[in-house]
């Protein structure tokens, strides 16, 4: 356990010290500006005899105008150490369990780029946000993407935390424009190669956002997936900018039978199969109706171009009520419902309290209780089927004997935050949860201490 918690520490005081070497060396230039954060969090669950004990650390590390305003660089990761060892038969295994290291480095990139933000090279480990998010090891080119017509360019390797990724290459252009006013369009193409399995996706991207006042905007996007209509939708999303609260968000999304085939874009098609259509459409509005009281409801619901057992038809309707009745004190109140085809549903009321002490200290004491009931297949057996290259094409669900089961399960929760300093908090958190199907009580402790620099 020692050894666990050393080697986080170490990961940890590794890369915070190769970034105080880096923005050392222009520290008198240009009144550079630093920000960060260093989070340490313990997080104990147990549940009958079994109990689970991890801790982790999160960092996040900024320099901006360096170098005479021509340099950032930025570093952010996470530590874990599970303090009492994880096997096979573990209650609390997770995915996470199967990762290569309790060090993941999030980012880590220098950017070099001209007074005016115009022109820019980024290198290292980074996110590419114009491309579904792919974590490379790599650079990216940004050429006047803040005027009226810009770009970028990017490749490199991917990055995974749980398989190896040698071989695989990730690039592609993306070209952005300001033709209206209030309008920001983005087109943007990008190539997944994957060398485990010899197979290529090609992704093309259409994100169309338009301002038309303060108050109102849309959005509209398309994404392309060898061909393939992968999915689109748009947005419409209103918020008031008078006295009284008024916001609102309506919209519509479409995903399409494609075919990806490399691990970026179908992790679990080997499993589950190809994607299969469905039409999603949610709105939600919040507005004041009194001073002290604020009503939030919202639904959303899923309509499957072909219903089985992965891809269900579902209803889902939310109220939530929010009372302030002095600056200091906050309750809220919400309720939730699904109704999923074949006589499932689940319901949903929770409730807390949230007290605020002198700007330093906050305390919230919260309770919810979950209904559930859904048809489980007792005696399922499954026909699976597969094409000539060994990929599954179906999946098939015998019913055998059909039961309705109707668990219910009360959770009582209490949380507390301190502002220590103006740059260090502490955040200490409790639950219970009384499940009718389990005999045992399940139990999570939740402690974080938070240095902002």
């Amino acid at each position: 356990m020692k050894q666990n918690v050393k080697m986080s520490l170490r990961g940890t005081l590794f890369t915070a010290g190769l970034f105080l070497i880096l923005t050392s060396v222009h520290a008198e230039e240009a009144k550079p500006l630093y920000s960060g954060s260093l989070r340490a969090d313990y997080n104990y669950r147990a549940f009958g005899a079994s109990d689970d004990h991890d801790l982790y650390g999160y960092w996040y590390l900024r320099g901006r105008n360096l170098s005479d305003k021509t340099v950032d660089i930025y570093t952010s990761g996470r530590t874990h150490s599970d303090l009492d060892g994880t096997s096979s038969d573990d209650y609390f295994s997770s995915i996470d369990d199967a990762s290569k290291g309790d060090i993941r480095l999030l980012q880590m990139y220098i950017d070099i780029h001209d007074k005016k933000d115009t022109l820019a090279v980024r290198f290292g480990r980074q996110y590419v946000d114009v491309a579904d998010y792919i974590q490379i090891d790599g650079a990216q080119g940004m050429l006047f993407e803040n005027k009226t017509l810009g770009g970028r360019v990017f490749i490199g390797k991917p990055v995974s935390d749980y398989t190896s990724t040698k071989g695989d290459s990730f690039g592609g252009v993306s070209v952005v424009g300001r033709p209206l006013k209030g309008n920001i369009s983005r087109a943007t193409y990008a190539r997944y190669e994957d060398d485990s399995e010899g197979a290529v996706d090609e992704h093309w991207f259409l994100d169309v956002k338009q301002r038309f006042s303060d108050e109102m905007r849309a959005r509209t996007y398309l994404s392309v997936m060898n061909d393939d209509i992968r999915m689109g939708g748009a947005d419409l999303i209103y918020v008031s900018m008078g006295d009284r609260v008024l916001d609102g968000i309506l919209g519509v999304q479409r995903w399409g039978d494609y075919n990806a085939t490399t691990r970026a874009y179908s992790p679990l098609s080997a499993v589950l199969g190809d994607i299969e259509p469905y039409t999603m459409a949610n709105g939600r509005v919040t507005f004041e109706t009194l001073s002290w009281l604020y009503l939030s409801p919202g639904a959303m619901v899923k309509q499957p171009d072909d219903s089985n057992f992965t891809n269900r038809r579902f209803e889902r309707y939310d109220l939530s009520f929010i009372l302030e009745p002095a600056d200091d004190l906050t309750a809220t109140v919400a309720a939730e419902y699904w109704n999923v085809e074949d006589s499932d549903r689940f319901f949903g009321l929770s409730g807390d309290i949230r007290y605020r002490c002198r700007k330093n200290l906050e305390l919230t004491l919260g309770a919810a209780y979950l209904d559930l009931t859904y048809l489980e297949l007792a005696d399922q057996s499954v026909i699976t089927a597969f094409d000539a290259n060994n990929n599954v094409v179906n999946v098939t669900a015998l019913d055998g004997t059909r039961v309705e089961r109707s668990p219910d399960t009360f959770t009582y929760y209490l949380r507390g935050k301190w502002k220590i300093t103006e740059k260090t908090s502490l955040r200490v958190s409790g639950e219970i949860e009384d499940d009718s199907d389990e005999d045992d009580l399940a139990y999570r402790v939740r402690t974080s201490l938070e240095v902002r620099l």
